[in-house]
């Protein structure tokens, strides 16, 4: 599809809501296989951002500030769902973030909980959440009750990913917070990326999901998540991809509004319409 034809009839390509939903899987579909916005030959390489990001993840292991766990898990060329263009690469999120797990403490312990203390997010804190960013959920930990669970504090710019009940909320932390077990959240060792990850697991969401397994109720494992193949493209162009997606899903929120507002005067139409014919027969 031409970009620019895209945008000319943007308006007019979608009148029902399920219409405006297929519109943003578009939005993220083209941003994620490199079509939504030109690559420029000034950029750098996606390679190089990696090898950027492979030093500064050496110096974070060096700095004993996370753990040479996982060694590299090659992309075979089977796995490998569209084409890319040439400047971007194919990686797992393992290769660009640190892979986060939470916890919950003991809700017993009065003690853990507070009403001012270290934001505290569980998947129901991200339903229907306004915009990428959250700062606080519906309940803060203490610090003891940080240090008694499994829960870790992560810093700003991480992206939460609810990995259970249900999975495919996503978010970003607008400061320093922690999680309930219901996530496997990524720290990217550039903060810089964290819009862009952010904008892909909201287009992966649903493939995750449907891979997901589990008997009482599906899940996906840390390592699982790790594991995930991200098309990756230059810093510069993350930032324009980013900038594009989040004007296109205004146009949505707009196109939604206008829609809500319809059917608000419809049915008070109808409702008018109903009481004027009931008065006549009565």
């Amino acid at each position: 599809m031409n970009i620019e034809i895209f945008l000319q009839n943007f308006d007019v390509l979608t009148d029902t809501p399920s219409g405006i939903a297929k519109l943003r899987e578009l939005i993220l579909h083209l941003a994620v296989c490199g079509k939504l916005v030109a690559q420029d030959i000034n950029d750098d390489l996606a390679s190089a951002l990696l090898t950027k990001i492979k030093t500064e993840k050496e110096r974070l292991i060096e700095e004993k500030k996370i753990r040479n766990k996982f060694t590299s898990v090659a992309i075979k060329l089977t796995e490998i769902p569209f084409n890319i263009p040439q400047s971007w690469e194919w990686v797992r999120i393992r290769d660009i973030g640190k892979v986060v797990g939470g916890g919950t403490p003991n809700t017993t312990q009065s003690d853990y909980y507070t009403d001012n203390g270290i934001p505290w997010i569980t998947p129901s804190d991200l339903y229907k959440l306004p915009g990428k960013f959250i700062s606080r959920g519906k309940k803060d930990i203490t610090l003891l009750g940080l240090q008694k669970s499994s829960s870790q504090l992560m810093p700003k710019d991480t992206v939460l990913f609810s990995s259970r009940a249900p999975i495919g909320y996503v978010a970003i932390a607008k400061n320093d917070l922690c999680t309930n077990q219901g996530f496997k959240s990524c720290v990217p060792f550039y903060p810089e990326m964290s819009e862009y990850i952010y904008y892909f697991l909201k287009f992966a969401a649903k493939k995750i999901d449907y891979q997901a397994s589990g008997t009482t109720f599906k899940e996906i494992s840390g390592k699982e998540f790790s594991l995930i193949m991200i098309p990756l493209p230059p810093l510069e162009e993350q930032k324009r991809i980013v900038e594009r997606v989040d004007y296109l899903m205004s146009l949505c929120d707009t196109l939604e509004g206008k829609m809500t507002e319809v059917k608000v005067y419809q049915e008070r139409l109808a409702e008018v319409i109903t009481y004027q014919t009931c008065k006549l027969f009565t």
